[in-house]
């Protein structure tokens, strides 16, 4: 069985870090998955440069958003760095 690394990223208004967020996973992540929770800067457009796996969604927390986030991986087994 393949190893795979699903990399999930949670964020708001995050325009000015989430390019380098980014670029330093796409060579090593199978998936990049983005939650935002409502940005209005131009985060999501940015995202979009990286992924088509943009989610937008209201904010009800961090265990929601990482949960919901977790639900459209298709990893289904992995480890969760959270910095």
């Amino acid at each position: 069985m393949k190893n795979t690394l699903s990399v999930i990223v949670i964020t708001k208004n995050e325009e000015d870090r989430i390019a380098r967020c980014l670029s330093s996973v796409t060579s090593i992540a199978d998936e990049i998955i983005v939650f935002d929770s409502g940005s209005t800067d131009k985060t999501v457009e940015i995202v979009k440069q990286f992924t088509d796996k943009v989610f937008i969604t209201d904010w009800q927390g961090y265990g929601i958003q990482k949960q919901r986030a977790l639900d459209k991986c298709y990893m289904r087994l992995g480890f969760i760095y959270r910095c």
